[in-house]
C-alpha cells in the first residue's frame, strides 16, 4: 500500500512540475494568423512575415500590453551609449532629452525616455542574411537590466522615433543570462521572440511613440535574471546600428510577476485534467484502504 501511495504522490509531483514548466504570456487577444489584414502603424502580419517573423512561432497580437498583478520593471545595470526621449508621445521624434541626466534615469521607467546601444559592433558567424553579414552588438556589452529575481520571460518596451515599422522596433536582439557578465559573450543565450503586442503599452491610442511590446524567452522556459538588449544581431529584423529601449521587465513561468508566487494561478485545462486524475487516484486509494 505504501508503495502505491508513494507512486501516486510522485505522479502529483510530476503534475506540479508540469504546471510550473508551461510558459505563458499575458495574452489579451487571439494571436493573428497568417493572412490577417489587420494593420497597426503601417504593419500587418504579412509585414512581419516578410521580415522573417513566423506567426506560427511568435504570437502577433493586436492588443495593448497590460501589466500583470505585482509587475515591476527591472533595474538598469550598465551598457548604454546614448539616451534620449520623446516629450510628446503623439509624434515620432528623436530628441536627446533625459530624465535626470543619467542612463539609469532613462532606463528604469516607462516614460518615453530611452537608452540606446550604439557601440561594440561585431559580425556574427553563420549564413549571411539578405543584406550581408549579420552585424550587431556583443551581449556582454549590451544594455543590461537586473530583473530582481529568477524569470522565465523578459518584456522589452521599445520606443519609436521613426519608421519603418515594425522593423524600427524590432531592431535589436535580446540575450538572457544568470549573471550580468560584461566580459564573456558565451554567458548569454539568445532569446526567442515569443509574443508581440501591436498596440504597445500606452493606453492612449494617440500615443504612437511607445511602439510595440516584445516578450522573449529561452528554449524550454529556462530561468534567467539578467537581460541584455543589443542593437542588430541575429534576433533583429532591422539593423541600423542603434536601438531605443524604454524599459525592461520580467515574468515568471505562468506569466505573472517575477517576485509573485505561482500558487493560485489558474492552470491550463490540460493541466487541470492531469491534476484531477492524480487527486482522484489518491481518493480512490484512500477509499480502498478504509474498506
Amino acid at each position: 500500500m505504501a508503495y502505491k501511495l508513494n507512486g501516486l504522490l510522485a505522479s502529483l509531483v510530476v503534475v506540479v512540475l508540469v504546471m510550473t514548466a508551461v510558459p505563458a504570456t499575458v495574452q489579451a487577444a487571439p494571436c493573428l494568423a497568417s493572412g490577417d489584414p489587420t494593420v497597426v502603424q503601417g504593419a500587418s502580419v504579412a509585414t512581419f512575415e516578410s521580415l522573417g517573423v513566423n506567426p506560427a512561432v511568435t504570437c502577433i497580437e493586436n492588443s495593448l500590453w497590460t501589466d500583470p498583478a505585482g509587475f515591476t520593471l527591472g533595474s538598469f545595470v550598465t551598457g548604454a551609449n546614448g539616451l534620449g526621449g520623446t516629450p510628446n508621445p503623439n509624434v515620432l521624434d528623436f530628441n536627446g532629452a533625459s530624465v535626470d541626466g543619467t542612463f539609469a534615469g532613462n532606463a528604469n521607467a516607462r516614460d518615453f525616455f530611452w537608452v540606446q546601444d550604439t557601440g561594440n559592433t561585431i559580425v556574427f558567424p553563420g549564413s549571411p542574411d539578405l543584406i550581408g553579414p549579420i552585424t550587431g552588438g556583443r551581449p556582454s556589452q549590451g544594455l543590461i537590466w537586473d530583473l530582481g529575481g529568477p524569470a522565465n520571460q523578459a518584456v522589452v518596451f521599445v520606443q519609436v522615433d521613426h519608421g519603418p515599422l515594425p522593423g524600427e522596433v524590432l531592431e535589436n536582439t535580446a540575450w538572457l543570462g544568470t549573471s550580468a557578465d560584461t566580459t564573456n559573450d558565451s554567458a548569454w543565450t539568445q532569446a526567442l521572440l515569443d509574443h508581440v503586442y501591436l498596440q504597445g503599452w500606452s493606453p492612449t491610442l494617440s500615443h504612437i511613440a511607445d511602439g510595440f511590446v516584445a516578450v522573449y524567452r529561452l528554449p524550454g522556459g529556462a530561468t534567467f535574471q539578467f537581460v541584455s538588449v543589443t542593437h542588430g544581431g541575429p534576433g533583429a529584423v532591422h539593423r541600423d546600428a542603434d536601438n531605443e529601449i524604454d524599459a525592461v521587465g520580467g515574468l515568471n513561468v505562468t506569466g505573472g510577476c517575477v517576485t509573485c508566487p505561482i500558487d493560485g494561478v489558474i492552470p491550463e485545462p490540460a493541466t487541470l485534467l492531469l491534476l484531477g486524475s492524480g487527486l482522484a487516484g489518491l481518493f480512490a486509494l484512500r477509499y480502498r484502504k478504509q474498506i
